[in-house]
């Protein structure tokens, strides 16, 4: 089989540890070129590293110029992102992008018109979808029918060092989006309250949402706690789910207390590795496989959006 030619965007931290190390064990694709104009070391390395034979200091060049068929655009959403997704997407090539996938919900839908127009595929890295302690605990709980579902997120970060007062976009941003995938649904109405926890700006978000198929929602953020701590609840008709993705799952079911099943994160995953036990290479492998096969990857543009609508509406206030 031909494989996939992937050219990439960026060289930041989290590309470096999640993307370039998750393609580069992907049979299918071969890594063509690579662009970077400003930490020029670091894309010499990377290239040397995966043997990636054309590099580029001007993202332009690289779409009129590389034989590649996707392109990785992995860097935060203030540096231009929106911009450069509509020309990867307007030269016809696939694409895949970081959370979060724009800064606004008017510039997702500049985005997801110009992927329409392409018909090019596209997916947002919301790789908690593909976490596989969560998929396996979403997956035993939606056999009887998920009613009840919950998504925290805590970090201790006073520093309004991202945008001013939206945090919630820069990570929370992973709990919303998973609080829609777990519900299977989309939201109905929202009570949503935010609050300022010992700064002069909101970095507390809290949401009950109903969604159109009666599965209720919960949110709950905070960036004043006392360190992260990022977990799930997902729960059923005589089943309940809790799940901490970076540690142990606990699934009880039919009343009994005293013996969940006890999912061991790095055990079930059958790694160590950060990028296999926290879905990583999972939704990397997704999006190739889904371009391979003809079909579209998930969550896409359109799907993002929705996202970024609710964390909007949460970010709003209504209480």
């Amino acid at each position: 089989m031909e494989k996939l030619k992937i050219g990439f965007i960026g060289t930041g931290n989290f590309a470096r540890r999640a993307h370039y190390s998750s393609l580069s064990r992907i049979e299918s694709v071969e890594l063509v070129a690579i662009c970077e104009n400003q930490h020029l070391d670091r894309m010499q390395e990377l290239a040397r590293q995966y043997t990636i034979p054309r590099q580029y200091t001007d993202y332009r060049e690289l779409l009129e110029q590389a034989d590649i068929d996707a392109v990785y655009a992995i860097m935060r959403p203030m540096y231009g992102l929106t911009q450069i997704a509509c020309d990867v997407l307007t030269a016809g090539k696939h694409l895949f992008i970081e959370k979060p996938p724009a800064l606004s919900v008017d510039e997702m839908k500049t985005m997801v018109v110009a992927a329409k127009k392409s018909g090019c595929s596209t997916q947002v890295g919301f790789n908690r979808r593909f976490i596989p302690v969560l998929v396996e605990a979403r997956n035993q709980v939606a056999e009887k029918g998920i009613c009840t579902v919950s998504a925290t997120f805590y970090k201790h970060e006073l520093k309004d060092d991202w945008l001013p007062g939206r945090k919630l976009l820069s990570n929370g941003i992973h709990a919303v989006d998973t609080l829609r995938w777990l519900a299977g649904s989309e939201p109905r109405k929202i009570i949503a309250a935010n609050s300022h926890a010992f700064t002069d700006h909101d970095n507390c978000w809290q949401a009950l949402i109903r969604f159109e198929n009666g599965v209720i929602g919960t949110l709950l953020t905070n960036y004043s706690a006392g360190a992260r701590s990022h977990t799930f609840e997902i729960h059923g008709k005589s089943i309940s789910a809790y799940v901490n993705p970076d540690e142990t799952t606990l699934i009880f079911s039919d009343g009994d207390a005293k013996s969940p099943q006890t999912l061991d994160a790095r055990r079930f995953a059958g790694s160590e590795e950060f990028i296999e036990y926290y879905g990583l290479r999972a939704e990397n492998q997704h999006f190739v496989d889904s371009i391979v096969a003809g079909e579209k990857p998930m969550p896409d543009f359109e799907d993002a959006l929705k996202t970024m609508q609710l964390v909007e509406e949460i970010e709003a206030g209504n209480i």
